[in-house]
């Protein structure tokens, strides 16, 4: 949501992880938390700051471009109540083929109380939602409240019951509090143990983190 939007930049991250080196990624999270985008950057990652001027213009200057849009600017503002009709048009939003990421990635900065009501109200129709989890992870990254993203992603991986979706939830719960000094997995760890399923997984993705040591290559 930018010149390039956080969202998208987390979701690159992601496929760097996944398709290349998600041991040498972690790597550089675990031992580099305070200097993880210079760091990423010299593997190869391009990272793209959220604080570029050109950023605060492009949302200064974004305005509804359907009637969709109007309808989530109207409930961002406090002229529409929140309901389902506002979930499915934010989601809708957000999985279109051209969404406006200026527009609403605007409402994220300002830490709009009614968009953080929505993710909360995602949440609590399933609190497993790995989109509403980005969103609360998104919103994090200019409101703080490590705290509560902690407690909303350990609940998500309790109530998880798919081991593959548990793994993705543990990996985005790992990313996503990172920079902020966080030790996800070993936070996990402490939970399942070593004799469950889940801490098998996490026992898994504790060992990619110390197994490669070469750098990546492009």
């Amino acid at each position: 949501m930018k010149k390039k939007d956080k969202k998208e930049t987390i979701n690159d991250l992601h496929k760097l992880k996944n398709e290349i080196a998600i041991d040498r990624v972690n790597e550089v999270f675990k031992n580099n938390p305070e200097n993880y985008k210079e760091e990423l950057a010299k593997i190869g990652f391009q990272w793209f700051d959220d604080e570029y001027p050109d950023e605060i213009e492009e949302e200064n200057n974004a305005v509804p471009e359907n009637k969709n849009q109007e309808f989530l600017v109207d409930y961002f503002s406090g002229d529409v109540e929140l309901s389902d009709s506002v979930i499915e048009a934010f989601l809708a939003e957000k999985n279109s083929d051209e969404p406006n990421f200026a527009l609403i990635r605007k409402y994220f900065r300002k830490g709009n109380e009614h968009l953080k009501s929505l993710i909360y109200r995602g949440l609590k129709i399933n609190p497993t939602d790995i989109s509403f989890l980005n969103d609360l992870s998104f919103f994090h990254e200019f409101h703080p409240m490590l705290g509560e993203l902690i407690r909303r992603y350990t609940d998500a991986c309790r109530l998880q019951q798919n081991l593959e979706t548990f793994s993705e939830l543990a990996l985005d719960f790992y990313y996503n509090t990172a920079p902020d000094g966080y030790e996800a997995y070993h936070a996990l760890k402490e939970i399942y143990g070593s004799d469950t399923q889940k801490g098998m997984i996490i026992d898994h993705l504790i060992q990619a983190e110390k197994e490669f040591e070469d750098p990546i290559t492009f």
